[in-house]
């Protein structure tokens, strides 16, 4: 295999494109937008592995600001990562892995995430579980909202009106919560807006909700429905997104989704794991959650990445840190930190606590326990400093990222 690995060439951009799409086994659909796509990527943050002549390999970097406890920080967002089946367990996926990760490095971007296809494939190269999600299932017919109905109204809006109202309250929202990210005026019209027929699976257009208070826009949601009827009605609302700056948007919004005639079955694929919305019904079992991994993060820059948080106690911890993906970053770091602030610097000093790269990954936004995973022996050390180290890294609210990239 003679093995080459660069950015794509604007002439190349149809062929990798394709690839993608043949990777995560489909075909590029006739009826697809390219350019949609081809304004959310970068060219130059494009990883294209060839043997010879010929484009076997997928990655791609998107530029994001992600919300990080108390800030944000630029990240590389890891996605359509693909290897051909021709050429699967032959060094590709390292080879890219190694050119991107040293792209996002090179830009001085502190972070790097993606969500996984595959569990197993990506701790080996520094990802952590940050984040986690609840599918959730409600029978609508039988749930009951506790209290009164919020002031303010729900009205369905168009796209064009709904967007900015959209683009106002996701602000309102990204700012709040650790793992959101910042969407470009391309990533709203490619990503958000965008709803070609063929990606609907029988399903209507998008139906975009907008929650109204005495301020003004407060939340919205983003949904499909799909009718269905046997002897009753037994329609089904899939929603895409729901997003809240206030309890009476959530609220409200929550209220207007699950009392839609004829569509007594929602279904939600991203809540936050620490969502309102069980403990506002009367029978809490009526929201029926499962557990999902979300986005993970990995650590580019330890001692910027570590200051640029912000932490819930005051502390003093010493990491030994093991990155066998990129070994310039093993070593030892000491963190002093507190609500004001952090510093974080190579250190000589003994760890207090030993762990991989990608451990600290899944600790960095605070959605995981320090003293779980040290049960589960992916933390080395002794009880005392995995308290104070959980006592820094704890944050409300937990991250949350509502969409996949």
């Amino acid at each position: 295999m003679d093995l080459t690995v660069r950015p794509i060439e604007e002439s190349e951009f149809e062929t990798f494109r394709a690839k993608i799409v043949r990777g995560f086994g489909g075909d590029p659909h006739p009826k697809d937008d390219p350019v949609s796509f081809r304004k959310i990527i970068e060219l130059e943050r494009t990883v294209a592995a060839f043997d010879g002549d010929e484009l076997v390999g997928t990655c791609l970097a998107f530029t994001f600001d992600v919300t990080v406890p108390g800030g944000t920080l630029p990240m590389g967002g890891t996605t359509i990562i693909t290897v051909q089946p021709t050429h699967r367990r032959r060094g590709v996926l390292r080879a890219m892995m190694t050119a991107h990760l040293a792209e996002i490095r090179e830009r001085g971007e502190t972070l790097a995430g993606l969500w996984a296809s595959e569990t197993s494939i990506y701790g080996r190269f520094g990802f952590g579980q940050a984040t986690d999600l609840h599918r959730v299932k409600l029978d609508a017919a039988n749930i009951e909202f506790l209290g009164d109905p919020p002031d303010g109204e729900v009205r369905l809006l168009e796209p064009d009106e709904a967007r900015p109202k959209l683009e106002a309250v996701y602000e309102r929202v990204r700012i709040t919560r650790p793992g959101m990210l910042s969407r470009s005026d391309a990533w709203w019209t490619g990503r958000q807006i965008y709803d070609p027929e063929h990606h609907r699976d029988g399903r209507t257009s998008k139906r975009f909700a907008v929650y109204t208070g005495p301020e003004g826009a407060d939340g919205y949601a983003i949904y499909r429905q799909k009718e269905k009827w046997d002897e009753f009605p037994e329609g089904e609302v899939q929603v895409l997104e729901v997003m809240a700056a206030t309890s009476d948007a959530h609220d409200a919004l929550w209220r207007y989704l699950t009392r839609i005639d004829l569509f007594p079955k929602v279904e939600y694929w991203n809540l936050p794991v620490d969502d309102e919305l069980p403990w506002r019904v009367a029978e809490s079992r009526r929201v029926q959650r499962y557990v999902w991994d979300a986005m993970w993060i990995r650590l580019i820059d330890i001692p910027r990445a570590l200051e640029g948080r912000r932490y819930r106690a005051e502390g003093r911890v010493v990491f030994g840190v093991r990155d066998p993906f990129m070994p310039g970053n093993d070593g030892r770091y000491l963190l002093e930190a507190g609500p004001g602030g952090a510093t974080c610097s190579r250190t000589n000093d003994d760890a207090d606590l030993e762990l991989d790269v990608n451990v600290l990954g899944a600790l960095y936004l605070g959605g995981q326990s320090i003293s779980t995973l040290a049960k589960a022996g992916l933390v080395q050390g002794d009880a005392r400093s995995v308290a104070t180290a959980g006592a820094l890294f704890a944050w409300d609210p937990q991250p949350w990222c509502p969409e996949i990239f």
